[in-house]
């Protein structure tokens, strides 16, 4: 009997959690966005649903994006340089982010949410790493896989 304050509590969390994300699905539309993608050169563009973030999409268009984390902002490995669109660098990214990757308007693809179109650069990988040591932002107890080809 003493647990169940807490719970009730829980639950209604849970149905409140629940409820905010049916009223974003719902409620909130994005409409159709265009990304166009920069990597190696060429520049590919295509259209998607707004709404989710940006790391999703470009998986699915077929972009290799390394992200030991799978999507949840804790490596900061899926950084690409935002030239467009994309808005403000949330909390979550800005630890992961030296001052001049801010200037350069560098963010998490994870942690970007597609609400309009955007273009951005997707840095060599090997890049990334490097200015994630030079900056003392790596952390090799994290878990990540690179792709060589």
């Amino acid at each position: 009997m003493a647990f169940l304050p807490i719970v009730v509590m829980n639950l209604i969390l849970l149905v409140i959690t629940i409820l905010l994300i049916i009223a974003d699905r719902l409620l909130v539309n994005y409409g159709t966005c265009k990304i166009t993608v920069e990597k190696d050169g060429e520049e590919n563009s295509f259209e998607v649903q707004g709404g989710q973030p940006l790391l999703s999409y470009l998986i699915e268009a077929g972009y290799e994006i390394n992200s030991s984390c799978g999507g949840r902002g804790t490596c900061g490995y899926c950084k690409v340089r935002v030239t467009e669109g994309g808005g403000q660098l949330l909390p979550t990214e800005e630890i992961f982010m030296s001052r001049a990757e801010k200037a350069n308007n560098m963010r998490l693809a994870c942690q970007c949410k597609v609400k309009n179109d955007i273009r951005i650069v997707i840095p060599n990988f090997l890049e990334i790493v490097r200015e994630m040591v030079r900056n003392r932002k790596f952390d090799a107890k994290k878990r990540w896989l690179v792709t060589i080809k």
